[in-house]
């Protein structure tokens, strides 16, 4: 044992080292649990945990997927005239897999109710959804309105955080809706393509045709919607890629162009088809609004209906740039004689004005399909006549300018349909 004075020996000092070091540690310990806490404590208080607290009640009132309400999209304004069918375009917004019944209320300029019309008793939250409504008000100015439900009672929307319940705020959009004096009755006419559809019905083969009238409406058909192979017909969609590509051509593309539209030159179509390629008819095809269109490999195997053929050589030419319009116009009314066989066989003598292109396969010409723009002063519609397992090339020449004469008012006699091309 050291006196007192005395230096303590090394083995005392290393134990007091030792005991200096555990004390050092177990502080640091107490001080990281002590921030630790601290910190936990002022992460719970700002996360609103705590009763009444903003965020607290926010999190509280937030509403389930279960409870979200159901709204409807946007609507757009629209003109039709009297007598037509006012397309309506509409969506349920909301959770997936909810439903709704959805009705159109039209009002007139002071608020008053003058027409309403459930248009759906199950529609799908999600899925774009339209409606043709037949509109017979007087011509005027007005707006229409959709509301989920019955017309009457609302769907309940659930109401802010903090806000008194009361009755169900109603869910509703609304547009303008304008109503044009009736338009004359459109060319041809209901008898004459009954008349038409009657005849083809009665024909050998694969046969359809469509017909939009000088209003721009369609005005019937037969089969207006099977798809038919358009073997040269595509070459009408290749020239309006072209012409969407470049509307003044240099002297070599307008040539390729030339012998491809008026000789229906497949040469001239494989180059064509080279620079546009299945990308641009798709395009002019989407454009044109065609329904039933198939894109081939190629151009020879696209596939489209009589109601796409019809719709988009009523539209042709406005699809054409200003600059390409002449150009297309010579074209399609120049096809050399020897293929003016059917639709102009038919329009020609009755003195109309052929803007049109055929198809066919094989020198039997058992799919023979044609369509066509006609004109005669101020007045313009078209139409499509399609026609696949022909027994005879004569008979398909038949099919084609017997359903257009009808459509004329010409009877397709014998003596009439000896007559085969324009």
């Amino acid at each position: 044992m050291a006196e007192m004075g005395e230096r303590p020996t090394i083995y005392e000092s290393a134990a007091r080292r030792r005991r200096r070091r555990v004390r050092g540690a177990l502080i640091g310990a107490l001080v990281v649990a002590v921030v630790a806490a601290l910190v936990i404590g002022a992460v719970w208080l700002r996360g609103g945990a705590r009763a009444g607290s903003p965020a607290a009640t926010a999190a509280v009132a937030a509403p389930s997927p279960a409870a979200e309400p159901l709204r409807l999209s946007r609507l757009a304004d629209l003109k039709v005239h009297r007598g037509e069918s006012a397309t309506v375009r509409y969506r349920v917004i909301g959770r997936a897999g909810a439903t709704a019944s959805v009705t159109l209320v039209v009002s007139d300029a002071a608020g008053q109710q003058v027409k309403a019309r459930r248009l759906s008793t199950s529609a799908r939250s999600g899925k774009r959804l339209e409606a043709l409504v037949p509109i017979d008000l007087e011509p005027g100015r007005y707006s229409y309105e959709l509301r989920l439900g019955d017309g009457t009672a609302s769907v309940a929307v659930t109401p802010s955080p903090g806000a008194a319940s009361s009755s169900p705020a109603p869910v509703t959009a609304s547009a303008s809706l304008r109503v044009l004096p009736p338009l004359p009755p459109g060319f041809p006419g209901k008898k004459a393509v009954a008349a038409a559809k009657e005849w083809i019905s009665g024909r050998d083969g694969d046969v359809a045709f469509a017909v939009v009238d000088t209003n721009g409406a369609v005005a019937g058909g037969y089969r207006a919607h099977e798809p038919f192979q358009l073997a040269s017909l595509s070459k009408a969609i290749m020239l309006v890629a072209s012409l969407r590509d470049d509307a003044t051509p240099d002297a070599s593309t307008e040539a390729t162009l030339t012998k491809m539209i008026t000789e229906s030159d497949n040469g001239a179509a494989y180059t064509i088809f080279g620079q546009v390629g299945a990308k641009g008819m798709r395009a002019v095809a989407k454009d044109a609004g065609m329904r039933d269109y198939e894109q081939g490999s190629g151009w020879i195997d696209t596939r489209a209906s009589a109601w796409d053929e019809a719709h988009f050589f009523f539209q042709l030419d406005s699809m054409v740039p200003a600059a390409g319009r002449s150009l297309a116009r010579r074209l399609l009314s120049s096809v050399i004689p020897i293929q003016r066989w059917g639709i102009p066989a038919a329009a020609g003598p009755a003195g109309w004005t052929s803007y049109f292109k055929g198809g066919w396969i094989g020198m039997d010409n058992k799919l023979m399909v044609q369509a066509a723009w006609l004109e005669k002063r101020k007045q313009k519609w078209a139409l499509a006549v399609m026609s696949d397992e022909n027994p005879t090339r004569s008979y398909g020449w038949d099919t084609q300018k017997g359903v257009t004469g009808l459509l004329l008012g010409q009877e397709p006699t014998p003596a009439y349909l000896a007559v085969v091309l324009e």
